[in-house]
């Protein structure tokens, strides 16, 4: 009898788990006392709690970003309104933003249309050129699956334009599909979620060329903004060479100490905690040579009594914006009674990460393919690790059950279950791979 020995050791472990005895598994309280928060707790926090949701064939909708709330990027929106301008002076190149999951990467296209209402308003002041107008439409959208074929590649750029797709494929469907973008009127395109595209699957690179291809031959008549996630770029970059048609690549991080405390001091103002004047407020700038009598003084500078709570949010959060906003939210959760002398302390909680510590590589490339596909169906990590649908299966609830992924559940066929790693565990999860050689670096 042929035993998959591996298959039979991961199902061991993912069963002697489910049956432990309950004293045994250390709950979220236990963690809560000792200040700590891990990493199955964050995932559950998921907003949408999608990981209980039933996934459903109609395309979710993307959230709209407004701008009233938008911190920092001042040099990369300086390096978009270039791009734009070269684009409308007739020098039009294919432009990409990256960034690490998690850093606002959708959030900054957001801001793009506000971005364009600059640019307007400042043309509408300047000196008459012969510089192209900007587009009067504008579109952002987000591939829902990845196409496995030229033909829906062809499909779904068609859509960008509302032009009807070609009924079939043939040998002029690339140039009949150019020529027909080319007709319409200019329009700026952001296409957020590149690494949506790239599925390692039959078809998928003839997809990616076509897609590539359509785009080249388009973009000095329409501005074309392409968004990756940082890691699958750079696995673009070495098995695609993309960079040979992406001429302008601008880079987004994930937010520093002070741009993470202007927007978390955003948050202790609806939390009622501290007073909205500290939004409006700017610490006052002394000259070098003063030396204070009361370094302790705040009351000229205004600055914030969470200050030193804010700063540990950004060593612990590394950044990340909806990961500092759930470390917040836990930490004054679990927070102890405060006496009034000590009314701003708050003990924020470290991140329990021991689940990741005890995964095996297979678990790691795995999270790995997760993590740059943005989340994979049990048949295609099935097909990419070319095993079964079954160990497939069993290998990504093991995953789960420890929190490091979730789950969008198909009622019709378990093989079209949909997991993906929540927004809040990108970074801590990405900084692990890396660490263990599983993502490029």
């Amino acid at each position: 009898m042929d035993i998959n020995l591996r298959l039979f050791s991961r199902f061991g472990h993912w069963a002697s788990n489910l049956l432990a005895p309950k004293r045994s598994l250390k709950s979220e309280s236990d963690d809560a006392q000792q200040g700590l928060i891990s990493l199955k707790t964050i995932a559950n926090q998921y907003p949408l709690q999608i990981g209980q949701g039933q996934l459903t064939e109609a395309v979710p909708t993307r959230p709209f970003y407004s701008s009233d709330r938008f911190v920092g990027r001042e040099q990369q929106l300086n390096q978009m309104t270039e791009v734009i301008n070269l684009w409308r002076n007739h020098h039009g190149e294919i432009s990409a933003i990256v960034a690490p999951a998690g850093a606002g990467l959708s959030a900054f296209l957001g801001y793009m249309p506000t971005l364009l209402q600059q640019i307007q308003d400042n043309t509408e002041h300047a000196v008459p050129t012969n510089a192209k107008a900007l587009p009067n439409t504008w579109l952002i959208m987000s591939f829902y699956q990845a196409p496995l074929s030229a033909f829906a590649a062809i499909t779904n750029l068609c859509h960008c334009f509302n032009i009807a797709p070609p009924k079939r494929i043939s040998d002029s469907s690339i140039t009949d599909t150019i020529y027909a973008i080319n007709q319409q009127a200019p329009q700026l395109i952001i296409i957020d979620d590149l690494h949506k595209l790239m599925l390692r699957m039959m078809g998928n690179y003839q997809a990616l060329v076509t897609f590539a291809t359509i785009i080249m031959e388009t973009r000095k008549h329409h501005c074309w903004i392409l968004g990756c996630e940082k890691y699958a770029w750079q696995r673009l970059s070495a098995q695609y060479q993309i960079t040979h048609f992406i001429k302008h690549i601008i880079n987004i991080d994930y937010f520093n100490a002070q741009e993470l405390a202007n927007i978390q001091t955003q948050q202790l103002v609806e939390l009622g905690l501290i007073s909205a004047d500290y939004l409006k407020q700017k610490p006052a700038e002394k000259p070098n040579n003063h030396k204070s009598d009361t370094p302790d003084d705040t009351s000229e500078t205004g600055v914030n009594p969470y200050d030193e709570q804010l700063k540990q949010l950004h060593t612990i959060s590394q950044g990340h914006p909806k990961l500092a906003a759930l470390l917040l939210q836990h930490s004054l959760k679990h927070q102890v009674e405060t006496t009034s002398d000590n009314k701003h302390k708050i003990d924020i909680c470290k991140i329990n990460s021991s689940a990741l510590q005890q995964c095996q590589d297979n678990d790691l490339f795995s999270l790995a393919e997760i993590y740059v596909h943005g989340g994979l169906k049990v048949e295609q990590h099935a097909h990419i690790f070319a095993q079964s649908i079954e160990q497939s299966s069993l290998q990504l609830a093991y995953l789960a059950r420890h929190g490091l992924i979730i789950a969008q559940y198909s009622q019709q066929d378990f093989a079209q279950h949909f997991y993906f790693i929540t927004p809040t565990l990108t970074k801590i999860i990405a900084s692990h791979l890396v660490n263990n050689n599983k993502l490029f670096n």
